[in-house]
């Protein structure tokens, strides 16, 4: 029944992502027990109040209940502590209700537990979806079957009502802020994933190109002029060689912060693939910018090296200023033939298509 591998990687590994999402339901549940274990034992008070015994003593037992799922979460075992939860709560709610009636209010903390199952990832989605279905399907029996309430409550029927209606929508409200915080969090994640390069931090190739048809449409509108830059590492497959694949990865980390440091804050860096990366460059003419394009290619051994390596680390730049009505395909050819010029020539400089 209980799905516990759902809260647990199937393997010794576990990614950053995963121990987030599993910190976040801990938190969540952890906030939980607290509570029901604070109100449970406010309840006994209340109902010793009301000269209630039978719902008193009821609720010593549950107060047991809830410091027992506080236990259970330390131990990472969500799935029984959150059966517990539904359990505790189902029985409450129908011994209260039962016994003071619906307008007491007390079926309403079916509602934030329905809520809670539903978002926590502690049980299989069908165990998940069929015992909210019970609590609802127990909400609505309650409110049919009892709704009158004791004459010994009476007078207090409405401050109940409000109490336990408060009470049950702060956790409901609770939980789902916690869980639209989680999602956005989420969504955040994977967008940025979808358009990072993991080991530079730079966009990659898939948001490069959709910058580029956003720039070639604009410019094909309102004739703003945009330039492009595909730079490639010199040598870098003799780094890999003779250093390894981690000093390899070490430069093109170390490349990348200075070459997208170096560039104006409109600009755009991306890692284009392997050891090249390419830049696009909005709102400017190729005059204008190829003077900076040389200055950054001509000082970047100053700022990247590496103490195992005695010989300069330097990059080939070419760069083209797109024009209007090219196509991508085309605007991508002349850039790509300016850097093979330049690599061509001897590597370590610009070389500017017109």
């Amino acid at each position: 029944m209980a799905n516990n591998s759902q809260l647990k990687h199937q393997h010794p590994f576990t990614s950053n992502h995963v121990s987030n999402s599993l910190e976040q339901t801990s938190r969540i549940l952890n906030i939980a027990s607290a509570a029901g274990s604070i109100a449970h034992f406010a309840f006994i008070f209340l109902f010793l109040y009301l000269d209630q015994t039978t719902l008193a003593w009821l609720n010593v037992l549950s107060l047991g209940a809830w410091l027992l799922t506080v236990r259970l979460n330390r131990l990472k075992q969500h799935n029984i502590s959150i059966l517990i939860m539904s359990a505790e709560v189902s029985v409450h709610a129908f011994f209260a209700t039962s016994i003071l009636g619906a307008e007491a209010g007390f079926q309403y903390y079916l509602w934030p537990m329905t809520l809670l199952i539903m978002t926590t990832p502690c049980l299989k989605i069908t165990w998940s979806s069929a015992i909210a279905l019970f609590h609802m399907t127990t909400f609505a029996l309650l409110v049919l079957y009892y709704p009158s309430q004791q004459d010994t409550v009476t007078s207090l029927s409405s401050v109940l009502f409000i109490m336990n209606v408060t009470c049950a929508s702060i956790p409901f409200i609770v939980a789902a802020a916690l869980t639209r915080a989680t999602y956005m969090s989420q969504y955040e994640l994977m967008v940025k994933l979808a358009e990072k390069d993991e080991l530079t931090k730079l966009f990659n190739r898939r948001f490069a190109i959709e910058a580029l048809t956003f720039y070639m449409q604009q410019q094909s509108s309102n004739g703003t002029p945009f330039c492009i830059s595909l730079v490639d590492v010199d040598n870098f497959k003799q780094v890999n060689d003779e250093l390894g694949h981690n000093k390899g990865d070490e430069v093109l980390v170390k490349i990348s912060g200075y070459l997208s440091q170096s560039m104006r804050k409109a600009d755009i860096s991306s890692r284009w693939g392997g050891e090249e990366f390419l830049f696009i460059l909005p709102d400017v003419e190729l005059p204008e910018i190829q003077q900076r394009i040389e200055a950054i290619c001509k000082d970047l051994p100053n700022h990247v090296s590496l103490e195992e390596w005695q010989q300069i680390i330097s990059c080939s730049f070419g760069l083209i200023q797109v024009k209007t009505n090219e196509s991508l395909e085309q605007a991508i050819k002349r850039v790509d033939d300016s850097l093979y010029q330049a690599k061509k020539n001897g590597r370590y400089q610009v070389v500017s298509g017109h």
